[in-house]
């Protein structure tokens, strides 16, 4: 009998943490407005479409990928014109890549990119751009 009750309440905790896991993402978060003042005055502005996400970062490339692209990503990398996006960290609290989805048309508000390989950026804020196609 006491077996069995330490079952259930281990059964009914992973529930209520699955429960509160779904709840918590499920309601995206919205980035933030910003004061565009706040930005440093060197910042540049790039637009792209989203073809990853990390949990930190996104990649941005000029076009959409598709899915047999996703797949062979590893082998032909997402082209010559893809950027790797992180946050800065003091802009961290106005912004978030979680509302983000694959294919979506997104403007970054960034300092330089940097010439490695892949080329990367730090977002100071992002703008998701709504597509009429």
């Amino acid at each position: 009998m006491v077996k069995n009750l330490q079952n259930k309440s281990i059964l009914l905790a992973f529930l209520l943490a699955l429960v509160i896991f779904v709840i918590f993402n499920a309601i995206p978060p919205r980035n933030k407005p910003i004061d565009f003042a706040e930005l440093p005055d060197n910042y540049m502005i790039i637009e792209g479409y989203v073809v990853s996400k990390r949990i930190d970062s996104i990649w941005l490339a000029k076009k959409p990928v598709s899915f047999v692209g996703r797949a062979s990503v590893y082998i032909t990398g997402y082209g010559a014109s893809s950027i790797n996006v992180s946050k800065s960290k003091d802009f961290e609290d106005k912004m978030t890549f979680r509302q983000l989805k694959i294919n979506q048309k997104v403007r970054v508000y960034c300092d330089y990119i940097r010439e490695s390989n892949p080329p990367k950026t730090v977002a100071f804020y992002l703008e998701i751009i709504e597509n009429n196609d």
